[in-house]
């Protein structure tokens, strides 16, 4: 894949499906705006800079500016449409049947917050009970992943498929490390021992700090894998329809659909079984 233009000076349209949306157009043109916001203010938070909304669950400054710049973007191309935003920028109801928009402005708030140059920014609409269209953009490294429902997953432009490895000590799978309270879906023993077992027979286990770029890795074929329990629709919505439009496979821990606890595994349809028996106590 050639290097990207920065995304100043690189028009969503190019960076998406050619067969796109003018909705998916509108989301990557938003996401895009707001990033170069996000990437211009990366550095170290102090104390004081820190708002904690939950023991640590961490919101800075930048958090509420790239929503805003978001909501104010998406407001011009779905005026009628609700909004739910993770920091409550411009959050707005709707009457029932009328598409809903996620907005998670920085995925990976500790990350930006220690100045590490991982997070995402995701977007996605929800029609009924079903995510349509989602972007998540890399900030950092000027990544637009994007999807449709029935259009294909894209980066930068470029189509992109879930990969299966040959064997189960090929694989590199994502999880995350959670901190107290956010189990919910599993007691505690059930997860950690999915993690020992995917760190005594896979090739490695990685926690990046994002689990909307985590997710989208797997569409892409960069992990293989990836569990996380006590997410919300705003941090994976986009994400696992990239990994579903990718030809891979998204499901709470026990198989079955995502439940309200948040717990997501999403993986290439090779691994995927494997790592929900992970999950059988």
């Amino acid at each position: 894949m050639s290097n990207p233009k920065p995304a100043e000076f690189s028009p969503a349209s190019s960076r998406i499906s050619p067969t796109a949306s003018p909705r998916l157009a509108a989301l990557a043109e938003a996401v895009l705006i707001g990033g170069a916001k996000a990437r211009s203010s990366l550095r170290r938070r102090l104390d004081g800079e820190l708002v904690a909304k939950a023991q640590r669950d961490y919101q800075t400054e930048i958090d509420i500016a790239v929503e805003q710049i978001i909501v104010d973007e998406v407001n011009r191309s779905f005026p009628s449409y609700a909004i739910k935003g993770e920091e409550a920028v411009g959050n707005r109801n709707a009457k029932d049947g009328v598409p809903v928009i996620y907005i998670d402005p920085i995925d990976g708030t500790t990350n930006f917050a220690w100045g590490i140059p991982h997070f995402g920014m995701t977007i996605s609409i929800v029609e009924g009970a079903e995510i349509v269209a989602g972007v998540v953009y890399d900030a950092m490294l000027d990544e637009l992943f994007s999807a449709e429902l029935g259009g294909g997953s894209y980066l930068n432009g470029e189509r992109i498929g879930c990969v299966s490895s040959k064997g189960i000590e090929d694989v590199l799978v994502g999880a995350g490390l959670p901190i107290p309270g956010q189990l919910k879906a599993v007691p505690e023993d059930v997860y950690f021992n999915a993690l020992k077992r995917l760190m005594a027979t896979t090739a490695g286990v990685r926690r990046l700090g994002s689990a909307a770029l985590s997710i989208a890795y797997v569409a892409c074929g960069r992990l293989d894998g990836f569990f996380e329990d006590g997410l919300s629709m705003h941090d994976y919505g986009a994400s696992a329809l990239l990994v579903h439009e990718a030809g891979g496979v998204v499901s709470a821990f026990n198989g079955g659909p995502v439940t309200s606890n948040g717990d997501i595994l999403a993986g290439n349809r090779v691994l995927h079984p494997w790592l929900v028996e992970g999950f059988q106590a």
